[in-house]
């Protein structure tokens, strides 16, 4: 109805720390699942490649590594886009902050969960690989070894694949169910992957939209002296 009164907005709640720790986990845990996607997309393909070799062959390990790669590989933009836009949060946060202290309403809705951090970006990378984590402990005792290991080989296999090439070529005679901890341990290694992937592209995205900021800046002030030399 056209009488009718406008809805009022609902108050925020006030940003508390503990309310914001919590908000950046969520923001870091929802980033984390394309990149976890795509290394679980690329493991399936290692696998299949696997499957389809008898025993461990030279060209499976090779194409196994292009796979690890690739999951990597895809891992990069992600990390750089998410440091980018985190970083343009960061300087629109600036603008609000300095607003405040004027006591200026800003408009927008600003989420400081979304600000730019150099560390979001290796937590990120935790996420990814929290599963390996899981999957890596179940790896590490003794009578949940096979169903780890399994589990590890479908959901996680560059987690677990260079522990297997290395227990095949180094150690060929190696019992490897007699030492399931030293399997899974360095299962849960390879978790440093997806951090230093995440957290480097993150830190260099967010520097790349910092220097494109500044150039624009640059030529913005450029301009302006531009056109006052032009008026006298």
């Amino acid at each position: 109805m056209l009488n009718e009164l406008p809805k009022k907005e609902k108050p925020k709640k006030p940003l508390t720390k503990w309310r914001l720790f919590w908000r950046v986990q969520k923001v870091c845990l929802l980033r984390s699942i394309t990149p976890m996607m795509m290394y679980l997309f690329t493991s399936l393909i290692g696998l299949a490649c696997q499957a389809i070799a008898e025993g461990t062959q030279v060209y499976e390990v090779i194409l196994g590594i292009v796979c690890i790669v690739a999951g990597a590989a895809f891992n990069v933009p992600m990390g750089y886009l998410v440091g980018k836009n985190h970083y343009d949060s960061y300087l629109t946060g600036c603008i609000h902050r300095r607003n405040a202290v004027f006591g200026i309403k800003s408009g927008g809705d600003h989420r400081p969960e979304q600000e730019y951090r150099w560390w979001k970006g290796f937590l990120i990378g935790f996420y990814v690989g929290v599963p390996v984590i899981i999957m890596g402990i179940f790896a590490a005792i003794p009578a949940t070894w096979t169903g780890g290991e399994l589990a590890l080989v479908m959901f996680a296999g560059w987690a677990i694949f260079p522990v297997q090439w290395l227990r095949t070529f180094l150690f060929p005679n190696w019992a490897s169910d007699a030492y399931p901890a030293i399997s899974g341990g360095l299962s849960i290694l390879m978790i440093l992957l997806p951090v230093l992937v995440t957290g480097v592209s993150y830190i260099v995205g967010a520097m790349a939209e910092r220097s494109a900021k500044q150039k624009e800046e640059e030529r913005n002030e450029r301009v302006l002296r531009a056109g006052k030399k032009g008026k006298q």
